[in-house]
Parts: structure tokens; sequence; C-alpha cells
């Protein structure tokens, strides 16, 4: 790791994603917090998830090809320095006393227009980077670093919000992504991919998804994630009110649950970027899904506070564990000069489900109860994943690296 550190791209790369990260996670709590103080409502809880997941959606579909072409470190500047733009807008009228629900469903939409384009374009650019064997131990300090910074960030929220108010938290997190941004102007800018002709949106998103049909198995894995982010969409918008309403807890109470899904994190990348590679990925990728079921159920069963930290936590550690594990395992599958247009569709594949999960769980949690969503939740977590152990197609997770070819160009 201290190689990784020596190098002067990667580090602003670190330190970027760290200020991005605690930024992002401010602006989540930040928004949750006013939405539930504005209206009390569950099911106003999910639709600004909504609002937020389907801009991002579409963003991911129409931008993924065009990733390619852009400057990547651009990219990523604009999408931080964006956000921080359009969180002055509660910053402003939220002191003035005029403030309004809709304001907050603006907010959203805008966030969810320019924060997809970080992700892929940060994925790529990290593959730009790094040597190929250098990226999982990059993947995990990078990962790590972030999840280190949000795990301050919903408890020092907490605390905030709890001793000041929540305009201070939205001033941080302006600052935060504007720091990020601004170390990524010291980066060199990402070579972009020399095209003997300008191809169309179509052709090139066309081309990302070729890649999927000659390895079927990542296609899958990104339907797989679909019904799993299915429930992480219907779950997430509810972690308030489970907190404030069915435990009785405080903000500081509801940002160390954020946390401990944090330190969970911290936890599994730290083991992440200490143990070797593992050699049967299907198990570890497909058993830290599962995990991630038990503790959803687990939230549903307890009535003690206690507990649900810890099973927070559970989540958080196996939860990058997958990840990192499917983030290296696109980095390198995937030729350098499909990287944005793939990372793109992977992840517009995955996050389809959250829009109907966040619209579906907060009806259901309103008809019903939040505990009830929970454990429905948990089942179909780890029936999905039952089911993804027993088809044979996810063995193709342990294969090596591969020769592919797309229209005769080589993919090695």
């Amino acid at each position: 790791m201290r190689e990784l550190f020596k190098d002067r791209k990667f580090v602003f790369l670190w330190l970027a994603q760290g200020a991005s990260g605690l930024g992002s996670t401010f602006a989540t709590f930040a928004l949750s917090w006013l939405v539930y103080e504005m209206t009390g409502s569950k099911i106003a809880m999910g639709s600004i998830w909504l609002t937020f997941m389907l801009p991002n959606i579409v963003i991911q579909m129409f931008a993924g090809p065009y990733l390619d072409r852009w400057d990547r470190k651009k990219v990523m500047i604009f999408s931080e320095w964006f956000r921080a733009a359009v969180f002055l807008i509660p910053a402003i009228l939220l002191p003035l006393g005029v403030l309004e629900f809709w304001h907050l469903y603006m907010v959203s939409i805008a966030i969810g227009l320019a924060q997809p384009l970080f992700y892929p374009a940060s994925m790529a650019y990290t593959a730009d980077v790094l040597p190929k064997d250098k990226l999982s131990k990059g993947n995990s300090i990078l990962e790590g670093t972030g999840q280190l910074l949000t795990l301050l960030g919903p408890t020092l929220g907490g605390i905030l919000i709890s001793a000041f108010s929540v305009e201070l938290v939205l001033i941080i997190l302006i600052l935060a992504l504007g720091a990020a941004g601004l170390l990524l102007m010291f980066n060199p800018s990402s070579k972009k991919q020399r095209l003997e002709q300008k191809e169309s949106w179509f052709i090139q998103f066309k081309e990302g998804l070729q890649f999927f049909r000659v390895y079927p198995v990542l296609f899958w894995v990104g339907i797989m994630m679909m019904m799993i982010n299915f429930s992480s969409g219907a779950a997430q918008p509810m972690f308030l009110p489970y907190i404030t309403d069915e435990l009785g807890g405080t903000a500081f109470q509801y940002g160390l649950f954020t946390s401990a899904f944090s330190l969970g994190m911290v936890c599994g990348s730290l083991l992440m970027g200490i143990v070797k590679e593992p050699k049967n990925r299907k198990n570890v990728m497909l058993g830290s899904l599962f995990m991630n079921g038990l503790f959803l159920i687990g939230l549903a069963w307890t009535p003690y506070y206690g507990l649900a930290l810890v099973f927070s936590l559970g989540q958080g550690l196996f939860a990058i564990i997958f990840n990192i594990n499917n983030t290296t395992l696109y980095q390198r599958r995937v030729p350098k000069h499909l990287r944005g247009r793939v990372f793109s569709v992977r992840i517009l594949l995955a996050q389809a489900g959250v829009p109907f999960g966040a619209a579906l769980g907060g009806l259901f949690a309103e008809a019903f109860s939040i505990p009830l969503l929970f454990a429905v939740l948990g089942i179909i977590t780890i029936i999905t994943n039952i089911t993804c152990w027993l088809h044979p197609i996810f063995e193709k997770l342990n294969d090596q690296e591969i020769h592919l070819e797309i229209d005769g160009k080589s993919l090695s």
C-alpha cells in the first residue's frame, strides 16, 4: 500500500474521493432530515428518493457512452461543483424561512442528474491511473477512506443538528463537494479515446451492451443487483423514521446508526486490503449479500437500539466486501476503451430497482409497518441470493481473465 501513497495522482484522487464521500453523506443526511421534519410522512421519504433515482437512471443511460469520449477528470469536477451549487438553494432559503417542500424536490432532481456522472467516471479514472496489479489494493484504500469519512459524517451531522442547526450541515457539505472538485484539478486529464469517426449515442451504448453479451455473468450480476437494490431502495428512506419512531431515537442516534453501517464498510475495506484476493469469488460475493439479507431481517426483529447498531455494522461490512470484489472484477475484465459505457450500463442495471423500491417501500410502510417491510425485503434478498447461488452462470465469477472479441475487436 505504501507504493500507492507515493503516487501523486493516486493521492489527489484519494483525497478528492474522501471529500466527496463526506459531502455526499452530509447531503443525504440533511435532505432526509429536512423532508421528514417538514412532512413527517413515510411516503414523502420514499418519493424524495424516487425523484433522485429517476433522473439518476436517465443520466446513466444517456451519458454513459460519452464518458469514454469526455475527459473523465472534468466530468468528476463538474459533478462535484454542480452539486455544491445546487445545495446553495436550501442553504440560503432555510435561514430566510422561505424553504418549501417543492424546493427539496428540485434539489433532489438536480442531484440525481449530476451525481451519477461521478461514480462511473471515477471507476474508469481509477483504472487509468493505476496498473492492474494495484487495482484491488487501490480500490480498498479508496473505498475504505471514503467510508471512514462517511462514518464520521452521519454522527457528526446528528451532533451538529442537535447542537446547532441543519444549516451548518448544509454549509459543510457545500465546502466538502467544492474541495473535492478543487483537489481533482491537480491531477492530469484522462486520455480520451480517439474515434475514427463520431459514433452516435446508440452505437456507443450498443457496444457497451455487447460486452455483457460476450461476458454474460456480469449481466446477470447486474440483474441480481437490481433485485438487491430494490430492497435497498425500499429500506434506506425508512431508516430515519425507523430510528426516530420505531426505536424512539434522536437525530444523534440516527446519525450513529448510519455511521455504524459506514464503520462496517471501513472494517471490510481494511480486511480486503490485507487479505489475498479470494480464489472463490462466487462464494464471497453471493455470501456477502446473503448475510445482508439476514441482517435486514434482524432489524425487523429487534426492538433494541444497540442490536440495530450491530446489524447496521454487519450490513456495511458485507456490502463493501461485495462492492470491492465486484468493482475489481469489472475493472479487470472491461477493456479501457469500453470502461465508461460498460460501467454506466452496470450501474444502470443495478440501480434500476431502486426507484421502484423507494416508491413501494414508503407505501408499504405507511399501510403496514416498517419492521414488516424490513422482514419482507430481507426475505427477498435471501431468495434472490439462493437462486443465484444455484444457477450455473455464476460459476463464471471464478473464471480467470479470458480473451474476448466484439465485432472482431480484441477485448483482452
